[in-house]
């Protein structure tokens, strides 16, 4: 009995059934990704404003740069952003909660984790006060010695204080509450957790237990650098 065998083309972004092969080039690395028409388009529309902007690139150029990571989609940039955040926190640097990541701590990071290689990193934490000697990978705020010439464990937790930035009002109210209590403080409801949590991802607070959360130097020192100014 005779077959006829149907082959179909299945959209690598969506799922649905693609119309054409989109060839491309990015960062010296040849991609091809099939598309339906309608996404074709999105993607040509996309890029129009970088054709016309770029300009045709020398291939000596292209070789010597050697190759770079691929282009990641939003999810892949937002997880890799995150384990780049929680690399920072592990190893006590200063990095923003938001925004862009600085290009030398995503280079650290690269280097350290995907190849072993911890020059960079060392910088990084020469540079922030820490000295990359100390054994463990979260040194603790009175374990950060200040180098010569660098800065004192005082700057240091100054610099990440100043990283936090502004806190929401429930945010600082519960952080000034633990700073002027016990150091402790216990999430009574879902808008607790929430402060709390968003607290500890900036580094402001630890999470000890369950709903028991505890203030940090570094939430310390930002609710002293912002005291209210006193009026006469």
């Amino acid at each position: 009995m005779a077959q006829t065998v149907r082959v179909r083309l299945v959209d690598d972004l969506d799922g649905s059934e693609a119309q054409e092969k989109v060839s491309f080039t990015f960062d010296g690395k040849p991609r091809e990704i099939e598309l339906s028409h309608e996404n074709a388009a999105k993607f040509r529309q996309l890029m129009q404003p970088y054709m016309e902007a770029s300009r045709p690139a020398k291939a000596d150029n292209i070789a010597t740069k050697g190759a770079p990571a691929p282009v990641l989609t939003q999810a892949q940039q937002r997880e890799e952003g995150g384990a780049i955040r929680a690399w920072c926190e592990k190893h006590h640097l200063p990095v923003n909660k938001l925004g862009r990541i600085p290009a030398m701590t995503r280079k650290a990071w690269e280097q350290e984790t995907r190849h072993g290689d911890r020059s960079l990193l060392d910088q990084l934490l020469t540079k922030a006060g820490i000295d990359p000697s100390l054994p463990g990978d979260k040194p603790e705020p009175d374990k950060v010695v200040p180098i010569k010439g660098r800065v004192s464990v005082e700057d240091h937790l100054e610099r990440l204080a100043r990283t936090v930035g502004k806190l929401s009002d429930p945010q600082e109210t519960r952080l000034r509450a633990a700073s002027e209590g016990s150091g402790t403080a216990t999430a009574k409801d879902a808008a607790d957790r929430s402060s709390y949590e968003a607290l500890v991802r900036r580094g402001c607070m630890q999470r000890e237990a369950e709903d028991t959360y505890s203030i940090t130097e570094v939430g310390r020192t930002w609710v002293r650098l912002h005291e209210p100014a006193l009026t006469a």
